[in-house]
């Protein structure tokens, strides 16, 4: 891994080695497990050329904004969320200055330096439950920060953005003339139905995509919610960087969007059993913890104290056969981002091997 930590997005670079299938014991997926064309298929041929508009198709976009209670003005359809991200980096924070939430994303620094904005972390304490650090929002908050970005569900904990922290992060925004980017790609996912972000203040921008909580990450459909004059210049900064999106993925997303509320309400209803799973495993334990996740597919064990996370995921791998995310991707060397988005069987399978791989792992260390 460490061979990889010069290049733009190591996270990435290791998962398209490593995490390839929902394997019976991989616990390192971010995602359901995904649709087939038997699930969902637009109605007749499937286009390969449409006039989409300069914000988008104007059906998806509809769609989209009639879901989340938005004016259609508000939507800007994007091939992604990675690109939305990007899009939103580029149009706010060009050249200026960047906060953003640590243990987090590593895309979500790492877009910083790509578009020339510096960047600082803001702690999200996990003594807290992962709410955001009020101190450190404020030392990491710069005169010249334009954006200030935090994740919702919390990646890689699970846990929601709680309202008092969004609040305290629009305040730090106003503060400085900021815009605060929170993206919401796991948010469907919660336990508790909760409405998007972008409908509480201007200032906020929201990212979403049909990947993590639908199933259809291969479609590349994204979307961004923000101010009409956001999404204009975010529209500008498109036309350089992807021009055109993929009209058969356009087709596709707007044959399943009627059917989206009925399939995420399924998956999350499903999610209550494998993370009251994980939880008891966890509790079960006495060298990990977690804070329990509020939904989403994924958690973030703290690895008994010493452990370097890399090399305990390397030999969890070789040794025993279980995948878990090292920690050090999400600047938390000491942690490990497992998911519960396997079948219950595999999923208590894995947990087992998992638990076997640490007493191994701590069979290993010499006695203190």
């Amino acid at each position: 891994m460490s061979a990889d930590r010069d290049v733009p997005f190591p996270y990435m670079r290791w998962a398209k080695r490593h995490l390839t299938g929902f394997t019976p014991s991989n616990l390192g997926m971010s995602g359901i497990a995904g649709l087939t064309p038997t699930d969902v298929a637009p109605a007749g041929p499937t286009p390969y050329w449409m006039p989409e508009g300069e914000f988008g198709d104007p059906d998806l976009r509809a769609a989209l904004a009639a879901r989340d209670g938005v004016p259609v003005d508000h939507v800007f359809v994007s091939a992604g969320a990675s690109l939305a991200n990007f899009l939103v980096y580029l149009a706010e924070a060009r050249g200026a200055h960047v906060a953003v939430e640590t243990p987090g994303y590593e895309a979500l620094p790492r877009c910083a330096a790509a578009v020339g904005a510096g960047v600082t972390g803001f702690r999200r304490d996990p003594d807290r439950g992962w709410r955001v650090d009020p101190a450190s929002l404020r030392a990491a908050v710069r005169p010249n920060s334009r954006l200030i970005v935090v994740t919702d569900l919390h990646n890689p904990s699970g846990v929601r953005l709680h309202a008092d922290d969004l609040a305290l992060l629009v305040a730090e925004a106003e503060r400085v003339g900021a815009a605060v980017l929170v993206d919401e790609v796991y948010r469907e996912l919660d336990l508790t139905v909760r409405p998007t972000a972008a409908l509480g203040h201007p200032r906020v921008i929201v990212t979403n995509s049909l990947t993590k909580a639908h199933g259809l990450g291969g479609l590349r459909i994204g979307w961004i919610l923000a101010t009409p004059d956001r999404i204009r210049r975010i529209a500008e900064w498109n036309d350089l960087v992807c021009p055109a999106h993929p009209v058969p993925s356009i087709a596709v997303a707007k044959a399943y969007l009627p059917q989206a509320d009925a399939r995420v309400a399924a998956t999350r209803a499903a999610i209550v059993d494998r993370v009251a799973r994980v939880d008891a495993w966890v509790r079960g334990r006495k060298d990990v913890t977690w804070t329990r996740p509020d939904g989403g597919i994924t958690g973030f064990l703290r690895l008994p104290p010493g452990t370097d996370a890399e090399a305990f995921a390397t030999f969890a791998f070789e040794q025993h056969g279980v995948r878990v995310v090292p920690g050090s991707f999400f600047q938390a060397p000491d942690h490990v981002r497992i998911s519960f988005g396997l079948i219950p069987a595999n999923l208590d399978k894995a947990l087992g091997v998992l638990g076997t791989a640490l007493d191994a792992w701590a069979a290993r260390r010499p006695a203190s």
